[in-house]
């Protein structure tokens, strides 16, 4: 029986087939709308993760997707329970010592490999996600790149879209860590070795996705959370590090001046991004094995898998990275848009006894590293779970009013991918940072409040939890 840390793309599988929580797909789908519609619905339902026997035009090939769409299936691959999911990652990676990578000979990755001259790109089942996406994007790439001054070796989920056999654009963002070490290769005029592996373990495509301060290394974070190295295998082409039992390895090279246009593409904002000049990755060796099977990551209006993992991996690092300025903080959550609407509870009590608690808060979740995308925070008391979306509505119904309790910065870093930025006239990633304090407010005008929340009798809601089953239900 598979169980975690799970090593690899087909243990995970083994394991969500023996939970019934796979669907194994015999009908012929299309990769130009009908792959990416199967994933919204399985978002939209919370449904199974699927893989596809059957691909319109390319025989033999499966493909994997909605591993990671649900909550429960991600607390799973993490080896913790979805119950406080968040908090209790963080405090988890806080305990935890980082557990280097091993490297191992060779692996299930290099079965089958191609070099230049046989590399073509076009044979990979690569699906479509809205109908404006032409040529189409790998979604679930997970980029390597190393820093050539300290040897940092990054990983993270990136999108590449498909520009010929052997060649690859990629969105490069400058505030993102792939960003500032490509930054280091353009001021050097040199190449920088890129590897995208595709189809990996549950745990490794989680770790890509957080935030995590410069200099740490997620294959390491991936060995904190299991207690063991995580197996890897030196690229043919360069020196750069990657999981043994992956399904696909692409390595290549991003060019420092070679920029050709990218666009449009499904944005997890839910509308198309633009068009724009990103850097060139030229495929120099495919390596892969000799049954692979082609990992799918829907991202498009929420919701979608891209937007499960990149939340949670998002409030664990923004949880961790406010808590060391404001330890009165006690759960984040990230209800829409990759941050764009956020969620912070802070400690009651301790709001009564630090005026201006809100404010300070709202600064810190603007200036750590993990905030890029956040423009508008909800704040609300520990007493109020912030992932829940309707006690969020109920607190800012009845906590919040708009003359006193919203604090508006204009003209603040944001997001060139944020389509609403053009209206302020400012020009690309510039925002408007929003707080809406949602606490319960001091005396004298906590009169209301004072009278209680109004539900039955706590030892009654208790004994309800325990005999929920018993009930019938």
């Amino acid at each position: 029986m598979s169980q975690f840390p799970f090593k690899s793309l087909r243990d995970w599988i083994d394991f969500l087939k023996e939970r019934g929580q796979l669907v194994e797909n015999k009908e012929d789908v299309d990769l130009r709308g009908e792959v990416a519609a199967i994933s919204r619905k399985i978002a939209l339902t919370n449904g199974p993760a699927v893989v596809h026997h059957r691909i319109k035009g390319y025989p033999g090939w499966r493909i994997f997707s909605d591993g990671l769409t649900t909550r429960q299936r991600s607390a799973w691959a993490l080896g913790i329970s979805e119950d406080r999911i968040v908090t209790n990652l963080a405090d988890k990676l806080k305990r935890l010592d980082k557990v280097k990578p091993v490297i191992v000979k060779d692996g299930p990755c290099k079965e089958l490999m191609y070099f230049a001259g046989q590399v073509d790109l076009v044979k990979l089942p690569i699906a479509f996600t809205g109908e404006y996406d032409t040529p189409p994007f790998i979604t679930a790439g997970i980029s390597n790149i190393r820093d050539p001054e300290t040897g940092w070796q990054n990983t993270g989920i990136r999108r590449f879209q498909l520009k010929g056999k052997d060649r690859l654009n990629n969105l490069v963002l400058p505030f993102q860590h792939e960003g500032i070490i490509f930054a280091k290769y353009i001021k050097k005029n040199k190449p920088a070795p890129v590897a995208i592996v595709i189809g990996a373990d549950p745990l490794y495509n989680l770790v890509s996705l957080m935030p995590a301060p410069d200099q740490v290394d997620e294959m390491d974070t991936w060995g904190a959370f299991t207690g063991i190295p995580l197996e890897v295998v030196r690229c043919e082409t360069n020196d750069l590090l990657v999981p043994a039992t992956s399904e696909i390895v692409i390595e290549g090279e991003m060019d420092p001046k070679e920029r050709v246009l990218e666009g449009p593409f499904s944005e997890f904002t839910g509308f198309y991004s633009g068009l724009r000049m990103l850097p060139v990755v030229h495929v120099m060796c495919v390596t892969m094995r000799k049954d692979c099977i082609y990992q799918n990551m829907y991202m498009a209006v929420p919701t979608s898998e891209a937007h499960t993992m990149g939340h949670l991996m998002n409030e664990v690092e923004l949880l961790r990275q406010i808590k060391e300025f404001v330890p009165e903080v006690k759960d984040v959550a990230i209800l829409s848009s990759w941050g764009m609407v956020t969620a912070v509870s802070v400690d009651k009590k301790a709001k009564v006894k630090k005026p201006g608690l809100v404010n300070k808060i709202a600064l810190t979740v603007k200036t750590v590293k993990a905030s890029p995308f956040v423009k508008n925070v909800i704040v609300v008391d520990d007493d109020v779970d912030p992932h829940n979306v309707h006690e969020i509505l109920w607190c800012m119904s009845v906590k919040f009013q708009g003359q006193k309790d919203i604090l508006v910065i204009p003209d603040f870093p944001g997001t060139i991918l944020d389509p609403s930025e053009p209206y302020l006239g400012k020009g690309p990633g510039v925002t408007s940072y929003t707080v809406f304090d949602c606490t319960e407010k001091p005396p004298p005008y906590d009169e209301a409040y004072k009278r209680g929340v109004a539900q039955p009798r706590e030892n009654y809601r208790k004994l309800v939890e325990e005999k929920w089953g018993i009930y019938g239900f």
